[in-house]
């Protein structure tokens, strides 16, 4: 299909992400350049079924010790050919030495997810996108609340490792596949926090102590394009209940309206009612939803399965 055609199409397309105030043209036009740098970079498997991009990610590699991939901007144009257009995905991955896939869509997407799971595909998350808008009268920096340091690596560190990969506890992507690691679970949320303060996954980290201890944390991404983002938030179960994510979130929002941002996002499993009752309650609304499908690839000519 022609980039012109494409755009047409993806006009039409339900799931099409558009931003806030944006047209469904210009987003369009957007998600069409980038498949033509995922065409350049030889990531996309294409045919008739749609166009599916085929990534290692080095994130996961690192901290879960296998290899690992996504298959990133599905478009399916049937089921059935969705279907086929992921297993030839999985070829692609399995001939690339991957050997754990996993791919995000919108809520929306049920071809996508009908595809996926007719490919051997297994859901593992359900996420909602939260947003605040900056309002016209912004709320001071909350008391009690802190820039963590250098010093408080180690225990921002076990904290995000111990809150994020305990089952029950939490719920994410890794934590609900049962062929990930659960040490390298670990990893992955120890690792996320070490480069949160003024690093590769965040440019400030906010922490509460309580008794001496690092109670909660909140890690801010400042606005880009106007947007800020919280990647990463948690309170220690000891501490939960006592507002502290409430203050939290609030030092984030004023530490974002201060470098200019208009809105401020966070994304929250479906499950975790507590983090967006508290943003319900300082404005938010939910933006968007998507669910996280995973596939282990079991090494030889077998197909890959949930």
């Amino acid at each position: 299909m022609s980039g012109q055609g494409w755009v047409e199409w993806l006009e039409g397309w339900a799931s099409l992400p558009v931003p806030p105030g944006g047209s469904r043209r210009e987003a369009a036009e957007r998600l069409v350049r980038e498949l033509e740098r995922r065409r350049e970079a030889g990531q996309l498997v294409e045919g008739e079924g749609g166009v599916v991009a085929v990534r290692r990610e080095a994130w996961d590699c690192d901290r879960l010790g296998l290899e690992a991939g996504k298959l990133e901007v599905l478009l399916a144009r049937s089921e059935q050919g969705g279907r086929e257009l992921v297993l030839r995905a999985v070829e692609k991955a399995r001939a690339q030495g991957l050997r754990h896939l996993t791919c995000r869509l919108d809520s929306r997407d049920y071809t996508g997810a009908a595809a996926l799971q007719g490919a051997g595909f297994t859901l593992r998350d359900l996420l909602v996108t939260l947003a605040i808008t900056r309002p016209s009268r912004p709320e001071p920096f909350p008391a009690g609340v802190r820039r963590a340091t250098e010093r408080d690596a180690d225990r921002l560190a076990e904290l995000s490792a111990r809150c994020f990969s305990t089952p029950g506890d939490s719920y994410n992507r890794y934590l609900n596949d049962p062929y990930l690691p659960r040490e390298g679970v670990r990893e992955v949320y120890a690792y996320w926090a070490r480069t949160s303060m003024g690093g590769p996954a965040a440019d400030v980290t906010f922490v509460v102590e309580e008794e001496g201890e690092l109670a909660g944390f909140l890690t801010l991404v400042l606005p880009k394009e106007g947007v800020a983002k919280v990647p990463l938030n948690a309170v220690d179960a000891r501490w939960r209940g006592r507002g502290i994510y409430r203050t939290l979130v609030q030092a984030g929002l004023a530490e974002a309206w201060k470098h200019g941002a208009e809105r401020v996002e966070v994304v929250t499993q479906l499950q975790q009612l507590a983090v967006q009752r508290t943003w319900w309650r300082l404005g938010g609304v939910a933006q968007s939803s998507s669910m996280t499908w995973s596939s282990w690839l079991p090494e030889g000519s077998e197909r890959g399965n949930g």
